[in-house]
């Protein structure tokens, strides 16, 4: 089983703190810049992938609970932002740095 660590610069190999893993991450680009030496570095393959399921998952694990229970607008709202404060609490756990940027898919073979 894998512990969770906070991601490492792969020109510096300095550890991010949690801060500034959110702060990097608070962007639409795909760069992320080394707080400490200003390298670009992007999310791994594997990043991607975990990402990309969980982003799949969220809307199951609010809307899911709803069947059970009955929900009042105000208690969907809290569930809805608990359900999102926790992903966000723990991305900074589950990104992993690359310094070249990677697809999940390959396009260039697919011609």
């Amino acid at each position: 089983m894998e512990v969770l660590f906070l991601p490492v610069c792969q020109q510096c190999g300095t550890e991010w703190t949690w801060w500034e893993t959110n702060k990097a991450s608070a962007n639409l680009d795909t760069r992320l810049v080394c707080p400490h030496c200003h390298a670009h570095q992007y999310a791994s393959k594997k990043t991607l992938k975990v990402t990309g399921v969980l982003t799949l998952l969220i809307p199951f694990i609010i809307i899911f609970p709803s069947f059970f229970m009955e929900f009042s607008i105000l208690g969907l709202i809290l569930h809805c932002l608990t359900v999102i404060v926790l992903f966000f609490s723990f991305y900074p756990f589950i990104l992993k740095l690359s310094s070249t940027e990677e697809h999940l898919v390959n396009w260039g073979r697919m011609k």
